[in-house]
């Protein structure tokens, strides 16, 4: 929805405005959508009451938070190709070198909830999540992204970085008894 949202205020304003306007403002929403996006996953993956529950039955607790991150991911990701085409289409995507951009975004997303995956294993508190993925997103926007070229290794670092992060937080979501203990104390 968001993605979609940008996509359309985009197009309207490369329409009114002059191409460089329009790239300033596409590229600030872009931005804000990668900030909800990484903020969506970590509502969906924090404050579960029914550790208890998902722990007692063959859907674990982990595999629970898996697929709330897979979701979360996935939406975010058809949010960025929304937001993406159009643009790209109108040339007001800033750095566009065609429809490999899209990883740019799309990889954007990925580290986000990866980001809210990993925060969520190693600590289960909403707070200390919302605060990894804001770290997260400003990391990427203003330290990594305007100085790490070609967009490959842009992109390609940090999404390998998450994958290898998420599976220390996949593995540390397998105790059992520290979800139900973590979550009895909370």
């Amino acid at each position: 929805m968001a993605g979609a949202a940008v996509a359309l205020v985009g197009k309207a304003a490369a329409a009114a405005w002059s191409p460089v306007q329009a790239m300033a403002l596409s590229f600030g929403l872009q931005q804000v959508f990668i900030i909800c996006a990484g903020v969506s996953a970590a509502v969906a993956v924090t404050g579960d009451p029914l550790v208890e529950l998902h722990e007692a039955t063959p859907a674990t607790f982990r595999r629970v938070q898996l697929v709330r991150a897979a979701i979360a991911t996935a939406s975010g990701v058809v949010g960025a190709v929304l937001m993406f085409a159009p643009l790209h289409l109108a040339g007001v995507w800033m750095h566009d070198k065609g429809w490999i951009t899209l990883l740019s975004p799309a990889g954007a997303v990925i580290v986000m909830a990866a980001a809210a995956f990993v925060a969520t294993a190693f600590t289960g508190a909403v707070s200390t999540t919302a605060i990894a993925v804001v770290t997260t997103w400003m990391f990427l926007a203003m330290l990594w992204d305007p100085y790490v070229e070609p967009l490959l290794f842009q992109r390609g670092v940090p999404v390998l970085a998450a994958g290898a992060l998420a599976a220390f937080a996949w593995r540390r979501l397998g105790d059992a008894e520290r979800n139900v203990s973590r979550a009895v104390t909370a």
